[in-house]
């Protein structure tokens, strides 16, 4: 039988595949998930703080989530940052310092969101697929890619092919 090693109860419903989990802190993992209410709810459940309710923070985004995803954008920090994607903005949040990295207007919005390399840029991209369209963006915000799709893009994954770790 398995035994719970917590229970987290919420006060609104999470939305159906937009969570993740991120070192926000660069050390302890956290969970972060959006809400029907345009929130994200954050729960670090390792925060060292005497106020216990610190545990569960919530980010007010005020407009509709379509994707949520985190990763180290910043190869020079080791702190992970949130994605946060909206019909047709992209937010990257700093969690442990509660400020925007930056806010970028995406006109195709934003229907999936990934994290990683691709080809022969050298920085981590937030790569962003909407209607008919992959962008990705870097640590400051500034697009490095972008290229057209035959179709919505509704599910991205990134894949090592050749496996030399780029």
């Amino acid at each position: 039988m398995l035994i719970p090693a917590f229970q987290l109860h919420l006060k609104n419903p999470i939305l159906h595949g937009l969570a993740t989990v991120a070192k926000f802190d660069g050390q302890f993992p956290s969970l972060a998930a959006a809400t029907s209410a345009g929130k994200i709810f954050i729960h670090s459940p390792h925060s060292r703080d005497e106020n216990s309710a610190h545990e569960v923070r919530f980010l007010n985004i005020n407009r509709r989530i379509t994707a949520l995803s985190s990763g180290q954008l910043d190869p020079q920090s080791k702190r992970e940052v949130l994605l946060v994607g909206t019909q047709t903005n992209l937010l990257a949040y700093d969690v442990e310092e509660n400020a925007d990295i930056f806010f970028k207007d995406v006109p195709d919005g934003i229907n999936a969101m990934v994290f990683g390399k691709i080809g022969n840029i050298e920085v981590p991209l937030a790569v962003v697929g909407g209607n008919c369209s992959l962008q990705g963006f870097d640590h400051e915000g500034n697009e490095l890619f972008w290229t057209v799709t035959g179709d919505n893009v509704s599910a991205l994954s990134l894949c090592d092919v050749d496996q030399d770790g780029l």
